[in-house]
């Protein structure tokens, strides 16, 4: 670590300095690094059309488990949510009662989680049939707290939420809310703007991006690895945008720093050590969200009242 100090064993200043380098030390998220003498791959990889929808959707879309469905919001002229089959089926709405953004789909397949876009952003949850994609139950709302992010714990039984109320201030905390009784308690809190969180599949530790608080709008943001049990947390990466982690908890996706071309955008897989995988070069730059295995990205292009919705794998 930069500027690391050196403490001689048996010194009288020892467990003090110690203690004080434990407050006050914070480790700087690291520059995603090529691996030594290696070239990395660029990858254009492969589109396909999923879907023509004939109303504007907000880019970020989420996958079901299965692969077979996903879930979709539609923002004008009223936010209503949409499942969307990726073989090419027939697109469905839920009620549009249930006006939503930020869908998640639990890893258990059978829950979609949603924040209400009418009232306070407060999170609900609805049972489906992982076969369908078709809601069984009514919503249920899950906690009275406004939110702006949240994630599935891999059994589906919690879920870790971005408050909204500190935002204004510009800060965040997140929270674990416990399903079946509700109970919520204050896993940690950060100074900057939370975004986009996922949990890894150990449940141990959860990865979220985060807008610091005193750099302008373009600044390059944080991936931060945050561990469920003690609150604690470390910074991974620097990059542009966290796009989030992938399903087996080794890959995460993000656009890079500095990485502006006229003709593609940039995606870059890496780590979380922060060892570069590969660079995937996209048609366009708006938010790319990973598909349900390893191997695929999906996005949103928006033309007018019409949107596409393109899987690009490799």
């Amino acid at each position: 670590m930069a500027g690391a100090v050196s403490i001689k064993a048996g010194s009288p200043l020892a467990p003090c300095a110690l203690l004080l380098l434990a407050c006050a030390v914070t480790l700087r998220a690291q520059v995603p690094t090529k691996p030594a003498d290696t070239t990395i791959e660029e990858l254009r990889p492969t589109p396909r059309q999923v879907a023509e929808l004939d109303f504007p959707a907000h880019p970020s879309i989420s996958a079901s488990p299965n692969g077979r469905f996903l879930a979709a919001l539609q923002t004008r002229p009223d936010p209503v949510l949409w499942i969307v089959p990726t073989d090419g089926g027939e697109p469905f709405a839920f009620r549009k009662t249930w006006a939503t953004y930020s869908p998640r789909w639990a890893p258990s397949g059978n829950r979609i989680g949603f924040i209400a876009a009418i009232g306070p952003p407060r999170i609900w949850t609805v049972e489906v049939d992982p076969e369908s994609g078709r809601p069984i139950d009514p919503p249920r709302m899950l906690i009275r707290t406004n939110a702006n992010a949240f994630a599935f714990s891999p059994d589906g039984e919690r879920i870790a939420l971005v408050s909204s109320r500190a935002t204004a201030a510009g800060r965040s905390e997140i929270h674990i809310v416990d399903w079946e009784s509700r109970r919520s308690r204050v896993l940690l809190r950060e100074s900057g703007t939370i975004y986009w969180l996922d949990w890894a599949p150990d449940a141990e530790s959860i990865y979220y991006g985060v807008i610091p608080t005193d750099s302008p709008g373009d600044a390059t943001h944080r991936v931060v690895r945050a561990h469920v049990r003690t609150g604690s947390s470390e910074n991974v990466l620097e990059v542009e945008e966290f796009l989030g982690l992938s399903s087996d908890g080794a890959r995460l996706a993000y656009r890079p720093a500095g990485e502006q071309h006229a003709d593609h955008a940039v995606v870059e897989l890496a780590t979380t050590a922060g060892e570069i995988l590969v660079q995937l070069l996209m048609p366009a730059r708006p938010t790319a969200r990973w598909g349900a295995g390893l191997s695929s990205l999906f996005q949103t292009r928006v033309a007018g009242m019409k949107t596409e919705i393109w899987e690009f794998s490799y």
